[in-house]
């Protein structure tokens, strides 16, 4: 009876068990930069040229659920860029602040292509917003009653890539490793005649 109870155990920790979503932190370095702003106060004013150090980064997780080496967008279970993270503002959206992930893949190990924008205004004629495409530009706008402005990168053949693969938090391995022992302290024991 006891080596069934411990057997159950241990078979249930191992059910319990089950892998976190993978996290990834990725970047882009090097960008052609323009800026286009108008203010009522200062003037236009533009500015361009080569950015090698600018950067533009994020994560997001998932799963590769049905193992076919890409993740897709049903596959996301967060994604953030600039600090921006999508899934609340997705799920909660308002007139502050709108979200939508048009596009995402990941083949493990290799490409990260994704298309996403936000924006969001107030009752002040404010407004904000911005866009990411990879491979092709990325861009932040805002504007209001005496100003506009509107900042642009452009991907180039100089632009760089990193990906890093975060480590995978194994939350319930101490509930296996707890059964485990158990199940060993329990065969070991035998009964006093």
């Amino acid at each position: 009876m006891r080596k069934l109870l411990l057997a159950s155990l241990l078979a249930g920790a191992a059910w319990h068990v089950h892998a976190e979503p993978t996290t990834w932190d990725f970047s882009y370095t090097g960008f052609y930069w323009t800026l286009e702003s108008h203010s009522t106060w200062e003037g236009d004013h533009t500015a361009e040229g080569w950015q090698p150090g600018m950067q533009l980064g994020g994560s997001f997780s998932g799963e590769d659920r049905n193992g076919d080496g890409i993740i897709v967008l049903e596959e996301l279970s967060g994604f953030s860029v600039q600090g921006r993270d999508y899934f609340p503002c997705m799920a909660e959206p308002s007139p502050y602040g709108r979200c939508s992930i048009r596009r995402f893949s990941y083949t493990l190990g290799g490409e990260l292509d994704f298309s996403a924008g936000w924006y969001g205004y107030d009752e002040f004629y404010s407004g904000w917003g911005g866009s990411v495409s990879t491979g092709a530009s990325a861009n932040d706008y805002s504007y209001g009653y005496h100003y506009e402005s509107e900042t642009f990168l452009y991907w180039t053949d100089q632009t760089r890539f990193d990906i890093v693969q975060l480590p995978v938090p194994e939350p319930a391995s101490g509930a296996m490793v707890l059964a485990g022992l158990a199940l060993l302290a329990g065969l070991r024991r035998r009964p006093v005649r």
